[in-house]
């Protein structure tokens, strides 16, 4: 029995289904390990294909849900240093990427970064150098992603869902016509062709 259609939904269950498309179906799956652990990062660092990071560090309410922020760029800086470290001997380091916490296109940064970091509880600098946070013109936040690309060698971005449609109007300034991010909704149009 085959059948024609598409899933839209949190969850799916099937039995004896196939992927039929795309074709060819890639053999190997990326292993991609998210997390800030000193020893798990290290760990990724040697076995991972991608290694993300999240911004987030331990939990800071009884309920588990609110973290410290870790945007400083000294913490990103130790996070690659575990990557690096635990990728000795390989013959590449795993793929790095961030978790876009949030997407504010705006002619006035330092406004929004202040008003951001008093949400979070770190400095207003911090949020514009993070790559966990894309603040600023289209122009400010592109050059934002070249310094990520140059100084820790981000390549990657998940981006969430609530922030999609500011990455849609982002995406045209994007080096290599908008190779850095692909979003949810782009993803659909692909799998549906």
């Amino acid at each position: 029995m085959r059948t024609h259609g598409r899933l839209d939904g949190p969850e799916a269950r099937a039995r004896q289904a196939r992927l039929a498309r795309p074709r060819p179906v890639r053999s190997d799956v990326l292993f991609t390990f998210g997390g800030g652990n000193t020893a798990l990062l290290r760990w990724a660092g040697a076995h991972a294909d991608v290694v993300g990071l999240s911004g987030l560090g331990r939990t800071t309410l009884p309920d588990g849900h609110m973290h410290e922020t870790r945007w400083k760029a000294e913490d990103v800086d130790r996070q690659i240093d575990l990557i690096e470290r635990g990728a000795a001997g390989r013959c590449s380091a795993p793929a790095r990427e961030a978790l876009v916490q949030l997407v504010e296109v705006t002619g006035d940064a330092e406004a929004a970064a202040r008003r951001i970091a008093g949400q979070l509880n770190c400095s207003p600098a911090d949020v514009l150098v993070s790559p966990y946070a894309w603040v600023g013109t289209e122009r400010e936040i592109t050059a934002a992603l070249e310094e990520h690309r140059r100084r820790w060698g981000i390549t990657r971005y998940v981006v969430r869902e609530s922030h999609l449609d500011a990455v849609d109007r982002l995406r045209a300034h994007f080096p290599g016509s908008g190779g850095a991010a692909v979003t949810e909704r782009e993803q659909r149009t692909m799998d549906n062709a």
